[in-house]
């Protein structure tokens, strides 16, 4: 489906839901759940608290809805409140420490690059959660969301300067905090 066409049946099913069918609601849940439930788990590492935050985002955009403007996508209105939706949550849990979800990385045995590779991933995902907000939702945005860089901005509410900025400086400290680890770039 083109990008236009989406952003058109999402327009048109926001509207049909302001105007009273909620089913028209419950189709743009279906569209973008897997979506922001992903963006989500990948700010927090959290599976609860990634699924929580998910319905916290629908949520507050049905109660927010009649404020949508249609001056960007449905998709990039709804990131920027799952954004500040887990940013609220990682401020108020600043004390606790990001904890990486074991089932992910996985503890497969067998051959010895599988091992390599999940310590690899796993030290990736230690590192994007311990960078900077800012470095954090760029790659985050740009790498796993598969947003552009245009759209990350509207996301951030920045100009696409600073996202690039973000995320280049973000993939060097990525790059040496691997490095420090013993992986170099390509190995």
């Amino acid at each position: 489906m083109s990008l236009n066409k989406q952003m058109d049946e999402d327009i048109s099913l926001v509207e049909r839901y302001i105007a009273g069918d909620v089913e028209a609601f419950e189709e743009l849940v279906m569209r973008y759940q897997k979506q922001i439930y992903a963006f989500v788990y990948r700010m927090t590492n959290e599976v609860e608290e990634a699924k929580d935050l998910t319905q916290k985002t629908f949520l507050k955009a049905i109660k927010g809805i009649t404020g949508f403007r249609k001056k960007s996508s449905f998709k990039t209105w709804l990131y920027q409140i799952a954004v500040n939706t887990s940013l609220d949550h990682i401020k108020r849990d600043r004390h606790k420490e990001i904890e990486i979800d074991e089932s992910i990385a996985g503890h497969q045995e067998g051959i010895l690059s599988s091992i390599i590779e999940n310590e690899k991933r796993d030290h990736i995902k230690r590192g994007i959660a311990m960078l900077p907000e800012r470095q954090r939702l760029a790659i985050i945005l740009r790498v796993y969301e598969g947003l552009g860089c245009i759209e990350t901005a509207e996301v951030m509410k920045c100009s696409e300067g600073a996202v690039k900025a973000h995320y280049h400086n973000g993939v060097k400290r990525l790059r040496e905090l691997l490095k420090e680890k013993g992986y170099e770039a390509g190995s």
